[in-house]
């Protein structure tokens, strides 16, 4: 489920102008990461992680739990970079998207997170639900 959700913020025009390239990547690779990010980034960028995978009942699927975590030099630039993920995961049907069967997600929770003093970086935690196999 990380693939599905990584490859929709990846491919947003709305998330690629906030986020930009990443150091040393090509011109497809947009700072959005699975689970961790390269020390060697800046900031502006985006982790999602899996943080939850329940069954739904024997043989139907599973929902998932996923966190998209932004990551910014200012409290409004986080905010709008999560609100651009808002815009871009909520937006997509359910479909396969990079491998993985995805059901359309919603946002179930969103909260500030932690202020990384020693990288003077602000982050916001959006949780969002999503059915698959």
């Amino acid at each position: 489920m990380v693939n599905a959700f990584t490859y929709i913020l990846e491919n947003s025009s709305s998330v690629q102008a906030l986020v930009g390239l990443r150091v040393g990547g090509s011109a497809s690779d947009y700072k959005v990461f699975p689970v961790v990010v390269f020390e060697s980034e800046t900031a502006p960028y985006i982790v999602v992680r899996l943080s939850g995978r329940s069954p739904l009942a024997k043989g139907c699927g599973y929902n998932y739990s996923v966190d998209v975590i932004c990551y910014a030099t200012s409290y409004d630039a986080v905010n709008a970079l999560s609100a651009a993920c808002k815009t871009a995961i909520e937006a997509t049907a359910s479909a396969t998207i990079n491998g993985v069967d995805f059901g359309s997600a919603f946002l179930v929770n969103e909260a500030d997170g932690d202020y990384l003093k020693e990288h003077g970086l602000y982050s916001k935690i959006s949780t969002y639900e999503s059915i698959g196999d």
